[in-house]
C-alpha cells in the first residue's frame, strides 16, 4: 500500500513560490516516498528472518537490490535539498552496500574437472559429491558391504553444465521471482527450469567422462547393462534428507544416460524439491546436483531398514524396524502400500520380537542378515541410520542408500490424561512422525486437492507421496490410510515437526471433512476436537540453517537504528552504522530543512503550535490552515488552527482520557530519551518536534512519539469520492515481539474502524476512501485517541490475549495503556 496522494494535494498550492523552493518541495516529496519504500522493505527483511518465512537467496538479493537504489535515492534528495551538507552519506551508503551483498552473495562455485568418479575413487572428505554416494563409497570400500557398481557425475559438472549453456542469469531471475507459497509459481517457475535444463546439450566433457567410467566396467558387446540414475545432489542426506524430492530414472541403458542425467538434474528445480529446499534455508548455488549411476538389482524384495524407532521413546534405541515389499522399492518410498513389517533386538543373538506380514516376502533368516548389516552401518558411521536395501533372485543383499535416521522428539507422556481418555477417537496408529497438533480435517483424494489446502488443516488421505511436501507449512497434521513411517513423505514430516499417522484403515470415513481433531504422533492417537493443553508448539531449528546465519548478519547492516537522538552529538552521517540509521538522518534532516526554509515574516516558513500537550509540533500552512497569524516567531494558539481534518485529530490526541502528564514508563532504564510523551527537549529545539502540513481541508502529519514514527495523510473536504485518510506506523523501544503486538492492537482497532490493513512485522499501513465528511471527522478523533493510547504500549503487551483484551477496553472508553494510566 502506497500513500500516493503523499503532499500531491497541497505542493500545488503553496502561495508564490521561488524556483529553489519549488525544487525543495519536490525533492522533499521524493524523498519520502523513497523513505516509505525503505521501511516497507526493512519490514519485509524483519519478517523473513523472525516470522519463519522463506524465499529463495536470489529473491532477497534482488529485494536488497531495490533497498539500496532506495537509500542511495534518499540520499540525493536530501543533497538537492542541501547541496555538499552531508556528501560524506554517500561514502557510508556505499560501505554498507557492500557488506551487506557480501554476505548475501552466492558462494564461488567451482566447475573444474574431475567430472566423474567412480566409487571406489571417492574420499569421504570429497565435497564435490553428494552424501549419498559418498556413504555408498564409504561402505563399499571400508565395510565391504555389498553395494551395485556405479560412478558418481560430480557437483562441479552440474555446474559446468549451467555455465556451458549460460543458463545462470535465467535460473536467477526466475527464483528471484519465485513465491514458495504459491503453488502457481512454483508451477510455472518449475516448468521453465526443467524445460531448460533438459532441452540443454550436455557438454562432450562431461559425456566423454561418462563413457570413460562405462568402460572401466570391462563389459562385452553383448551385455545388456541398465543402470539407475539417481539424485546425490550437494546437502543432501545430511542435515536435511530432500527424501523423495529429486527424480530417479530406472532401467536406463548406456544410450540414454546422458538424458536420464538430464532429467535428474532438472528435477533439482520440481515444485516439491524448491519448496523443500527454500524451506530448509539452503541456497541454489549450495545444493548442487551431484548424481549417483549404479548398475540395476533385478529386486525381489527391497525395502526400508530403520536401525532406530523415529520417536524418543526408550525402547526404541534397542530396536531394529524393519520394511519389506515385493519387487522394487518405490511404492514403499513412496507412501503407496504398506509394507510387511519386523521388529528386530538389535544387540546379539538378534530375534525378532515382532512381525506383521500377509505371507512372507523374505525368509526370517534373510530379515536378520540384513539386521545384522544395519547394526554394522549404524556403528561404522556412529549414528542411527535410514538403510534402503534390495535382495535379488539369488539371495544376494545390496545396500542401496545408507543416511542419518531422523528422530522425532517425543513431548507427551505415555498414557494420556484420564480427563481426556473419553475423547479418543482412535489408538495404536502406526507412528511415522511425532509430536502433537490439532485442526479441521480436510480430505485430499488426488494431487489437484493441494491446491486449496487450507492453512492449519489436518489432511487425510489415502496415500501420502513425497510432493505432499509443497503444503508441510499449510498442514497441522497428516493421517494416511497406507504408507509407513519408511516413506520419503514420514522423513519430511519428521523434519518439519508434522504429525503423521499411518496404516488407518477407512480413514477418509472415518475422519469427514470438516471434523475437528488432534493427531498425538508421538502416542498413536486421535482425540475428538481441539485439546489447546495438549498441543504444545513445534520450533524448528530455524536458527541452525544457512538462510538464518546469513540473513541475520546481513541485517545488521540494515535494520539496527544507533541514530535516536537528532539532538545528540553521534547524530551526523559519521554516526551512521546501518542503512536504517541513513533512512532516519535523511529523513530528519530533511524535514528540518523544510520546515526551517522560511525566515521570520516571508511567509514560507513554518510555525510552531502552542500546543495543549507537551507535544512539539511545528505546522507549514499552504492554504487557509491557519488563521490571522502574521508574527512566524511566536507560537500559534490551537483556536487559529482552521484546517478541519487536523483539529479533528488534534481533538482525539487531546481527549482528556489519553494520559500525557507522566512519563508512562521507564524510559531512562532505557535510552535516557525523553519522549513527546514525557518532557519535550529544549522549546527552540526541533528535536523529536512532528511537522505538519495544513490547509483548510488537507493534513499530512508526520507525528513522532520517541521511537516510533506516525504520518497521516488526510483529505477531509464536501467532496466524499476524493475524501481519504492514510496512515503508516513504524518503530517503537521494544523487541520485535512486542512491537509486533502492538501492529496486532492497532489493527484490531483500524479494522473496527472501517480502514483496510496491511501489516508486514513493526510496520502498519492503512487506509481509508471514500467517506463524507462528518464521518472522516469522527474517524480522525478516533485516530487520535489511538495513537495516544498506543505510544508506549510496545513496553507493556504481553501476549495475543492481552491485545483482544487492549481492543476491547479502548472501545469502552479506555485510552491510557500505561503503567500510570
Amino acid at each position: 500500500m502506497q500513500l500516493n496522494s503523499l503532499f500531491k494535494h497541497w505542493s500545488y498550492r503553496i502561495i508564490a513560490p521561488g524556483t529553489l523552493l519549488r525544487e525543495k518541495y519536490e525533492a522533499l516529496k521524493l524523498l519520502l516516498s523513497h523513505d516509505i519504500r525503505c521501511h516497507e522493505a526493512m519490514a519485509e527483511f524483519q519478517v523473513l528472518l523472525h516470522d519463519g518465512h522463506r524465499e529463495d537467496f536470489a529473491r532477497i538479493r534482488k529485494r536488497f537490490h531495490i533497498f539500496s537504489a532506495q537509500v542511495a535515492q534518499m540520499i540525493e534528495a536530501l543533497e538537492t535539498m542541501d547541496p555538499g551538507r552531508y556528501s560524506s552519506l554517500k561514502s557510508y551508503h556505499k560501505k554498507f552496500d557492500f557488506y551487506t551483498r557480501f554476505l548475501i552473495a552466492p558462494p564461488a562455485i567451482d566447475f573444474a574437472p574431475p567430472y566423474v568418479l567412480p566409487l571406489e575413487d571417492i574420499a569421504p572428505e570429497n565435497k564435490k559429491i553428494g552424501n549419498k554416494a559418498k556413504h555408498l563409497a564409504q561402505l563399499k570400500n571400508s565395510l565391504t558391504s555389498v553395494v551395485p557398481r556405479g560412478f558418481a557425475v560430480s557437483g562441479s559438472s552440474y555446474h559446468y553444465f549451467i555455465e556451458y549453456n549460460n543458463l545462470r542469469q535465467i535460473i536467477e531471475e526466475q527464483l528471484a521471482g519465485l513465491n514458495i507459497n504459491s503453488t502457481k509459481s512454483l508451477d510455472s517457475v518449475s516448468r521453465m527450469l526443467e524445460k531448460l535444463i533438459t532441452e540443454a546439450e550436455l557438454p562432450p566433457d562431461i559425456e566423454q567422462a561418462m563413457d570413460t567410467a562405462f568402460n572401466s566396467w570391462n563389459m562385452s558387446s553383448n551385455d545388456e547393462i541398465k543402470v539407475a540414475v539417481r539424485s546425490s545432489a550437494i546437502s543432501e542426506d545430511g542435515e536435511s534428507s530432500f527424501a523423495g524430492q529429486y527424480r530417479t530414472v530406472l532401467n536406463v541403458n548406456r544410450e540414454g544416460v546422458g538424458a536420464a542425467y538430464k532429467k535428474v538434474i532438472a528435477s533439482k528445480y520440481a515444485p516439491e524439491a524448491l519448496f523443500y529446499r527454500i524451506s530448509q534455508g539452503l541456497g541454489d548455488e549450495e545444493t548442487a546436483m551431484s548424481v549417483l549411476v549404479q548398475e540395476m538389482v533385478a529386486a525381489r524384495a527391497s525395502g526400508v531398514l530403520y536401525t532406530t524407532g523415529v520417536t524418543r521413546e526408550s525402547k526404541d534405541f534397542h530396536h531394529l524396524h524393519l520394511h519389506v515389499t515385493g519387487g522394487l522399492g518405490e511404492q514403499l518410498v513412496s507412501g503407496a502400500v504398506n509394507p510387511d513389517y519386523y521388529i528386530i533386538h538389535k544387540k546379539e543373538p538378534h530375534t525378532i520380537i515382532r512381525k506383521e506380514t500377509l505371507g512372507p516376502i523374505i525368509s526370517d533368516e534373510q530379515a536378520l542378515h540384513i539386521a545384522r548389516q544395519g547394526v554394522a552401518i549404524e556403528a561404522f558411521f556412529s549414528t542411527s541410520q535410514d538403510i534402503e536395501w534390495a535382495i535379488n533372485d539369488n539371495g544376494e543383499l545390496f545396500i542401496l542408500q545408507a543416511r542419518e535416521l531422523h528422530i522425532s522428539n517425543k513431548q507427551t507422556p505415555a498414557d494420556p490424561p484420564a480427563t481426556l481418555r473419553e475423547q479418543i477417537l482412535l489408538s495404536d496408529c502406526e507412528k511415522a512422525s511425532g509430536g502433537v497438533a490439532g485442526g479441521m480435517v480436510y480430505r485430499v483424494d488426488s494431487k489437484q486437492d493441494l491446491e486449496n489446502v487450507p492453512q492449519g488443516a489436518v489432511i487425510v488421505t489415502g496415500d501420502s507421496p513425497p510432493d505432499f511436501v509443497r503444503i508441510i507449512n499449510k498442514v497441522s497434521a497428516v493421517l494416511s490410510e497406507r504408507g509407513s513411517r519408511a516413506s520419503h513423505f514420514a522423513t519430511v514430516a519428521r523434519e518439519f515437526h508434522i504429525p503423521f499417522l499411518t496404516g488407518i484403515e477407512n480413514a477418509r470415513v472415518r475422519f469427514p471433512a470438516g471434523t475437528v481433531i488432534t493427531v498425538d504422533g508421538n502416542e498413536g492417537l486421535v482425540y475428538e476436537g481441539l485439546l489447546e493443553d495438549l498441543i504444545q508448539k513445534q520450533s524448528r531449528p530455524a536458527k541452525k540453517s544457512p538462510y538464518y546465519r546469513v540473513l541475520s548478519q546481513a541485517l545488521k547492516f540494515i535494520t539496527p537504528l544507533e541514530l535516536t537522538d537528532p539532538a545528540g552529538e553521534n547524530f551526523t552521517p559519521e554516526g551512521c552504522r546501518s542503512m536504517h540509521d541513513i533512512i532516519r538522518f535523511c529523513h530528519e534532516k530533511a524535514l528540518h530543512s523544510m520546515f526551517t526554509t522560511g525566515k521570520p515574516g516571508s511567509g514560507r516558513g513554518s510555525v510552531r503550535l502552542d500546543a495543549n500537550i507537551p507535544l512539539d509540533v511545528f505546522l507549514f500552512d499552504v492554504g487557509g490552515g491557519i488563521r490571522d497569524h502574521k508574527t512566524k516567531d511566536q507560537p500559534v494558539p490551537l483556536e487559529k488552527v482552521t484546517s478541519t481534518p487536523f483539529q479533528s485529530l488534534w481533538k482525539g490526541l487531546s481527549h482528556p482520557g489519553v494520559q500525557w502528564k507522566q512519563k508512562p514508563f521507564d524510559w531512562d532504564a532505557y535510552d535516557k530519551i525523553e519522549l513527546a510523551g514525557g518532557v519535550p527537549p529544549k522549546k527552540d529545539s526541533f528535536a523529536f518536534a512532528s511537522y505538519a502540513v495544513v490547509s483548510e481541508d488537507y493534513l499530512h502529519f508526520n507525528l513522532r512519539f520517541g521511537y516510533h514514527f506516525t504520518i497521516v495523510d488526510v483529505l477531509c473536504g464536501d467532496n466524499s469520492a476524493k475524501n481519504h485518510c492514510m496512515l503508516r506506523f513504524a518503530g517503537g523501544g521494544g523487541d520485535y515481539d512486542h512491537l509486533s503486538l502492538r501492529i496486532d492492537f492497532l489493527s484490531g482497532v483500524l479494522d473496527r474502524l472501517g480502514f483496510i490493513v496491511e501489516k508486514k512485522g513493526d510496520l502498519l499501513e492503512a487506509k481509508l476512501q471514500g467517506c463524507t465528511k462528518e464521518r472522516m471527522v469522527g474517524t480522525l478523533d478516533m485516530l487520535g485517541r489511538l495513537l495516544g493510547a498506543s505510544k508506549l504500549m510496545d513496553m507493556v503487551l504481553d501476549g495475543d490475549e492481552m491485545v483482544s483484551s487492549c481492543i476491547e477496553e479502548f472501545y469502552n472508553g479506555r485510552y491510557s495503556f500505561s503503567q500510570e494510566g
